[in-house]
């Protein structure tokens, strides 16, 4: 897994069940570096940004599952 990718395709949580309420609205990508594509949370969403297909975001670190995290530059 590289440090940087991009968007290829999100969708921004709205609604969760009760173990992710309290990070909604959250955005759920698939991320693409140079060498695959793969599902991420992307942490930093806010209402007043616009996420598009192609952002560049930034690896994290994993969360408690394991699961990749990434952030938005």
């Amino acid at each position: 897994m590289n440090k940087r990718g991009r968007i290829y395709t999100f969708t921004i949580i709205h609604t969760a069940s009760e173990a992710f309420k309290d990070m909604t609205p959250y955005v759920v990508a698939v991320v693409e570096d140079d060498r695959e594509k793969f599902f991420a949370r992307i942490e930093g969403y806010d209402r007043d940004r616009e996420v598009n297909i192609g952002m560049e975001v930034e690896f994290s670190g994993l969360d408690d599952g394991g699961r990749p995290v990434y952030k938005f530059i």
